[in-house]
């Protein structure tokens, strides 16, 4: 299960990997997510009450529910891609797709309005530089270091842990300790105080 902040990063990850690709427009690709998770709810609503789904629309649940919801088993192994399930035996693993559109929305939307200070943050510990970073690691360290640098609420071992599972559902074999790796150089400079709080406990 999934909370509706962990389903907004997992939506705003996809559309700013889709953003680096295409440097589509930022209010047409969040409607297009926001539409897939409005069509996502309806169906899993409807199946959850019984009703028979088409085989079209059984698919597009299917879809949605791996894609925005599903998180990796613990005991499966690293780098190992999510087995296509049944959707019966799907469905009790998902919460219905419900994100903080809010959230989606701000990180959407402000990673790129930020991304030149973001990716002078990443490249000072990045041993590459960011735009030859994997799409989606770069996608991922954008988001990371926006909450780390620019959300102080958000304590900075949450922002790491989501960056590191985002990895884990969406990045390539072993690419979750890179990420962990440089998020944690990330905490270490721009959350220092709370950084040094940690290690004195």
């Amino acid at each position: 299960m999934s909370n509706p902040r962990t389903l907004a990063r997992r939506c705003a990850t996809q559309a700013l990997y889709q953003w680096q690709m295409a440097q589509g427009n930022l209010a047409d690709i969040e409607a297009q997510f926001l539409e897939e998770l409005a069509v996502a709810r309806e169906l899993s609503r409807r199946f959850r009450a019984g009703q028979v789904l088409t085989v079209a629309e059984r698919d597009m649940l299917e879809e949605s529910l791996e894609k925005y919801c599903r998180s990796r088993p613990e005991e499966e192994g690293e780098g190992d891609a999510l087995e296509s399930i049944a959707l019966e035996a799907l469905l009790p693993q998902c919460c219905t797709p419900d994100i903080h559109e809010g959230y989606f929305k701000e990180l959407l939307h402000e990673v790129p309005a930020r991304i030149d200070v973001i990716d002078a943050a990443i490249g000072e510990f990045s041993d590459r530089p960011v735009h030859e970073l994997g799409p989606v690691e770069r996608a991922i360290l954008r988001l990371g270091a926006y909450e780390l640098m620019f959300k102080p609420e958000l304590p900075y071992r949450v922002a790491v842990n989501e960056g590191i599972n985002l990895a884990k559902q969406f990045g390539a074999s072993q690419s979750h300790k890179f990420v962990n790796g440089l998020m944690d150089k990330l905490a270490r400079k721009h959350r220092a105080a709370e950084f040094g709080r940690r290690v004195q406990r």
